[in-house]
This record gives structure tokens, sequence and C-alpha cells, in this order.
């Protein structure tokens, strides 16, 4: 999971995280000074989500 979330962060594409609990959240990933946490930037803002806490996370890649 941590080598899935680095490559998006180098590359600049766009993450589905889903928790343990259900919710779901789409957006770009950003480094993070917590390397226990991902940090997250939806159109909504920024958010942190503890990483024992993410149960999938999937990369999409726009193609041009």
């Amino acid at each position: 999971m941590e080598k899935v979330i680095e490559l998006a962060i180098k590359h600049g594409h766009t993450l589905f995280v889903k928790s343990v609990d259900g919710s779901t959240l789409t957006g770009i990933p950003e480094p993070s000074s917590d390397p226990a946490k991902l940090k997250i930037r939806t159109p909504l803002g920024h958010f942190w989500i503890p990483l024992d806490e993410v149960s999938h996370v999937s990369r999409l890649i726009a193609f041009k």
C-alpha cells in the first residue's frame, strides 16, 4: 500500500481510498511529515488519514 501511495505522489495521480469503516475518499495525495498518516487533497479540503485505518487504495491514472 505504501508503494502505491509513493507512486501516486511522485506522478501526481489521483487516489481512491477506502477506510475500515467503509467510507471512501478520492483526491491527490501529498507528502506528509507524519509517515503514519496519508495526506490527501480533495475538492472539500485537505485530509489526514491514519494508515492503519485504510483498508484499500487504488491509483486512478488518466491516459492522455
